[in-house]
């Protein structure tokens, strides 16, 4: 394949127009649409159709996209860090999730960049399914997420931790250090994840294992932070990773529930790609801390 010609292609589907493209690249319009046309007869079918001043991508354009996309982005990722590499600098693009963003990344940078002093970090929060995407378009080196099982077939995830989750309340609600059964809180109103997080999800999962129903909803939020917050507050009862609270535990801003069940846990994993075989540094790194603790 013409991966010049390809490479147009690529533009022209992300900005939409020829025109747009054509003005990306710096060069005429004449001269993209010939590329185009050239790629359409190696590959023997129609990529793109005309669509006002627009373009629209047929199936198997939207198909060579979705691909195009991913490679030339890894492209300049590898020409990003060659520049930053010849200036004696590393540049770290880590996509995670809530959790692993403020309970347990900052303190792994700051070890890293004591050994590294040079190095900068450019770390986006996302979801799951967010995080997993940016690594596959290559759009970040490698990523983290806290959740009960991962698996993917285009991904590789390695687990690195156990995470505990507890109930907590705040220091004045009845419940407040009791050990008690998990029937017992069935009843208690309830500050929940919103639908669709790791959290709520695990929630769901300690229920339905132990064939009870769901304490009644006090308020649905989102975030982490935000729900404990709340509980802070003196409303409701929350589940909320151990890591999170162990200051404000021992603060007495917060108080724990005891339930007598197994362990509630949700697990730390680093996610690379799957071509990706040698370990990163960063990576070492963050399981030696992790080991360590």
């Amino acid at each position: 394949m013409n991966l010049h010609a390809f490479k147009i292609f690529t533009a022209v589907a992300s900005c939409g127009s020829v025109t747009a493209a054509a003005e990306k690249l710096n060069l005429t319009q004449p001269a993209v649409t010939m590329q185009l046309r050239k790629l359409e007869q190696e590959l023997d079918t129609a990529l793109v159709e005309g669509r006002g001043r627009g373009i629209q991508l047929t199936e198997a354009g939207a198909y060579l996209y979705e691909h195009g996309d991913s490679l030339f982005k890894h492209e300049q990722m590898i020409e990003q860090k060659f520049h930053t590499f010849l200036a004696g600098q590393q540049t770290i693009k880590v996509a995670a999730s809530y959790i692993s963003t403020n309970y347990v990344l900052p303190h792994v940078m700051a070890m890293y960049q004591k050994q590294y002093p040079t190095t900068k970090f450019e770390l986006s929060l996302g979801n799951v399914q967010s995080v997993k995407e940016r690594i596959l378009r290559h759009e970040v080196d490698f990523g983290y997420v806290v959740q009960q099982q991962v698996k993917d077939d285009e991904l590789r995830f390695e687990h690195v931790r156990d995470l505990d989750f507890i109930f907590i309340v705040h220091p004045s609600h009845p419940l407040a250090n009791q050990k008690v059964s998990l029937e017992a809180i069935c009843a208690e109103p309830f500050v929940y994840r919103e639908k669709g997080s790791s959290t709520r999800t695990l929630l769901e999962s300690v229920f339905a294992a132990n064939n009870k129903k769901l304490p009644p909803a006090f308020v649905e939020i989102q975030g982490v932070e935000e729900s404990i917050r709340v509980v802070e507050a003196g409303l409701g009862m929350t589940l909320a990773p151990l890591i999170s609270i162990e200051e404000r535990l021992a603060q007495q801003k917060l108080a724990r529930v005891l339930i007598d069940c197994p362990a509630i846990q949700q697990s730390l994993y680093i996610c690379t790609r799957n071509e990706d075989v040698a370990e990163h540094p960063f990576n070492t790194c963050l399981k030696q801390m992790m080991e360590g603790e």
